[in-house]
């Protein structure tokens, strides 16, 4: 085990936050010389326990041996300088995790292009941005990629990557390679459209359990709905319990964000995404709150109770399945995605049983179209877009499964 230095790391992790750390974790693991950076200490100390505390929890559960975490530990820099980090000798990819904040992330983007070398590959792993205008903060747009993670990366196997309007193939390949290196799963996407695609089904489906909470159903027919609908440990509230409540409003605000009426996204979508009263609650309690692991959808008296009503169970399972389905179909009818990809995606990412296409098929397609429109009618009685994609439509006039 030697000690490495600024010169022998070869990914470099903007940002030690909750997925900076993982992401770090993840490529340690796999034998690679790491660096991260974020703007104090304080977060790298609380990084490193992060990623410590995962490590034990590996080595309790035999996944890996004392020595093995030695040499893991042994492969992870961090600092708060950039220059530090970024002028390594043998550094080929950064990786920024920053918050979702457009505004911070041109400012990182703009000064790794400044410092790195020539040859490194830029990548982002926001959730909600376009990474155009990411690219468009450098000197070196063909190098620019996105990589999605999705969380923990140093556990959740799945990933999908895609290149800005002018990222080089050689810089896609680059992005996709160091995806498997990582033993990722690997789904390309086909367009630089924010968001990809595993996000836009989700994050619709997160959006669904809030306003569905606005309409007063009771939280555990809510959560027993998320489950039955797609063969779920854990309802969609719950997952927003997991992965912290702010993930899932960041990228509804950029999705529904209206202030470039030429943005495809917007032109699709319009005020689909649009948070709903019960999230923007929960985000003010979180923000005010010192102790933000305190705030949850599901609290603890809630926890213990179950859903008693199964027909109203059922009703909401469809709610959901409408969601899913919609976005799924506009995924695909746009060109993110192709449709069998959609599958394996939801299936790696989201561990569904099974993905939205090979569900239609199994209900029926006229039955799919029934319950897309029932809630299409819903969402344009509380005057929110809720798009029908052609390719779902003519499918279904078709009467015909999908073709997987």
């Amino acid at each position: 085990m030697k000690n490495i230095t600024w010169n022998d790391v070869e990914i470099l992790v903007v940002g030690a936050g909750t997925m900076g750390a993982s992401l770090t974790q993840a490529y340690a693991q796999r034998g690679f010389n790491v660096g991260f950076i974020d703007i104090s200490e304080k977060i790298l100390e609380s990084a490193f326990d992060t990623i410590n505390r995962e490590l034990e929890i590996a080595l309790q559960r035999e996944i890996f041996s004392d020595s093995q975490i030695q040499d893991i530990k042994a492969r992870i820099l961090a600092t708060i300088s950039y220059e530090e980090a970024c002028q390594g000798k043998n550094l080929k990819l950064v990786l920024e995790t920053a918050t979702e904040d457009i505004e911070i992330k041109k400012r990182i983007f703009k000064k790794l292009d400044k410092l790195c070398a020539p040859n490194v590959v830029l990548a982002s792993n926001s959730s909600s941005l376009d990474i155009n205008i990411l690219a468009r903060e450098t000197k070196r747009p063909d190098k620019v990629v996105w990589m999605h993670y999705f969380y923990p990366p140093h556990k959740n196997r799945a990933a999908e990557y895609a290149g800005t309007d002018n990222a080089s193939p050689e810089s896609i390949k680059t992005a996709a390679r160091y995806m498997k290196l990582a033993k990722k799963i690997v789904t390309p996407i086909l367009s630089s459209r924010k968001g990809g695609a595993a996000d836009v089904i989700f994050v619709s489906l997160l959006l669904e359990a809030a306003r569905l909470v606005d309409e007063g159903f009771d939280i555990p027919s809510i959560e027993a709905a998320g489950k039955k609908a797609f063969n779920m440990p854990v309802g969609f509230l719950g997952l927003m319990d997991i992965t912290g409540i702010p993930l899932g409003i960041n990228t509804m605000y950029s999705f529904s964000d209206s202030s470039d009426p030429d943005d495809p996204f917007y032109k699709v979508y319009g005020n689909f995404f649009t948070p709903s009263d019960s999230y923007n609650k929960i985000m003010e309690e979180y923000a005010k709150a010192e102790d933000k692991s305190s705030v949850k959808w599901i609290l603890e008296q809630e926890a213990k109770k179950e859903a008693k009503d199964f027909m109203l169970v059922d009703a909401l399972k469809n709610r959901f399945l409408a969601v899913g389905f919609m976005t799924a179909a506009e995924v695909v009818e746009a060109g993110i995605i192709k449709m069998e990809e959609v599958d394996k995606l939801c299936q790696n990412a989201f561990l569904w049983k099974e993905g939205p296409f090979a569900i239609m098929n199994k209900i029926g397609i006229r039955e799919v179209m029934k319950i897309v429109t029932e809630r299409m009618e819903l969402s344009h009685r509380n005057a929110i877009n809720f798009p029908i994609p052609r390719l779902l439509i003519s499918q279904s006039q078709k009467n015909e499964p999908w073709h997987l």
